[in-house]
């Protein structure tokens, strides 16, 4: 189940028995849970509220704080950080044990009464070879995992957060925000911990300003090779001939080279004919990136920059990159002369 849905029953006091919280997503994690605990522990949290380091809990002790009555509250809530037989060591375990090893633990969630609520947390993943318990938990209450996000709730995160702290951001600002702090990366392991400090970042260098825009989000991110090279592609294709040496040049003064350009410009164009093969042909972005092998990301920019370029332009312009390199190497002409060449008449 949703974050969503576990605020939303905690709003509505649809308090459950016993919850199972866990997953990647920390944050959303942390709030959960102080969200559980503000709804139940409703006075004198010294009292109402048990916390229990769960790597060596034994069942027994579990129980007496689950049956220790509440004081001056309905309910007192009992939370067990990373229960130990709930945490993943791997495939290959035995089965077998699985009642012996849980059913303590099983008794103590049917035997939860109506003045108490029982949370699990578990930060990452948890054993799925519990089954007996799981299943226990999911029956008497809930079992919510909580990992990344989308991104469409990331953008709307964002926006309410921005909000919030009086700041706005238009659409391609946020889009550009996105991309650039690495939350949705496939590989990548940052939480949304790491999306707040982000946005506090950009707030910092906005001042006064009240609306975010591209020269605050690019002053806070780190230059982005593959942005460039589309920019100067969005340049040429615009013959846009000042703007295209200027940003080659600011490549070369950040140390690019001259070929490293020449083979990222040829690389991009070609996936620009590829993507749009597929494009025109009714793929989706997503599958478009698993066909081809590029971050969706990537494919994104390739319809963006490319859907105003011929097809034939664009083949025409792929194989002038690959004559510039030919000359390069060669020694027919000198490499910042041949690139000038090159990007004045990219897209003629």
């Amino acid at each position: 189940m949703s974050y969503r849905q576990l605020i939303s029953d905690i709003k509505n006091n649809c308090i459950k028995p016993v919850y199972l919280i866990y997953g990647n997503e920390t944050y959303l994690i942390d709030r959960g849970r102080e969200a559980l605990r503000n709804a139940v522990v409703t006075s004198i949290p010294e009292l109402n509220y048990t916390q229990l380091e769960g790597e060596k809990l034994e069942a027994d002790e579990l129980s007496a704080a689950c049956m220790t009555f509440p004081f001056g509250a309905e309910k007192r809530l009992v939370e067990v950080r990373d229960l130990g037989i709930l945490k993943s060591k791997g495939e290959g375990r035995e089965e077998d044990n699985d009642k012996q090893d849980t059913q303590p633990f099983i008794d103590s969630v049917q035997s939860i009464g109506d003045t108490c609520c029982l949370l699990f947390v578990s930060y990452g993943n948890i054993s799925k070879k519990k089954k007996k318990l799981l299943n226990e938990i999911n029956k008497q209450g809930a079992v919510y995992e909580f990992n990344r996000i989308d991104r469409d709730e990331l953008s709307q995160w964002i926006r309410k957060g921005l909000d919030r702290r009086g700041k706005s951001i238009g659409h391609r600002e946020l889009d550009f925000f996105i991309n650039s702090i690495g939350y949705l990366d496939k590989n990548g392991n940052k939480t949304m911990y790491d999306v707040e400090n982000e946005i506090e970042k950009v707030i910092g260098i906005m001042g006064n300003s009240k609306e975010i825009r591209m020269e605050h989000i690019e002053v806070m991110v780190p230059k982005n090779i593959e942005n460039d090279i589309f920019k100067l592609i969005n340049a040429c294709s615009g013959k846009d001939v000042d703007s295209s040496l200027r940003i080659y040049n600011d490549l070369l003064l950040e140390g690019e080279s001259s070929l490293g350009v020449l083979a990222l410009l040829s690389k991009q164009v070609k996936s620009m004919l590829e993507v749009h093969e597929l494009y025109e042909k009714k793929y989706d972005r997503r599958s478009i990136s698993e066909k081809l092998k590029l971050h969706e990301y990537t494919v994104k920019l390739c319809i963006q920059y490319g859907s105003s370029i011929n097809r034939q332009v664009l083949r025409s312009a792929f194989r002038k990159c690959l004559d510039t390199d030919l000359n390069i190497k060669s020694g027919g002409m000198g490499e910042r002369l041949a690139m000038e060449m090159l990007l004045t008449g990219l897209f003629e």
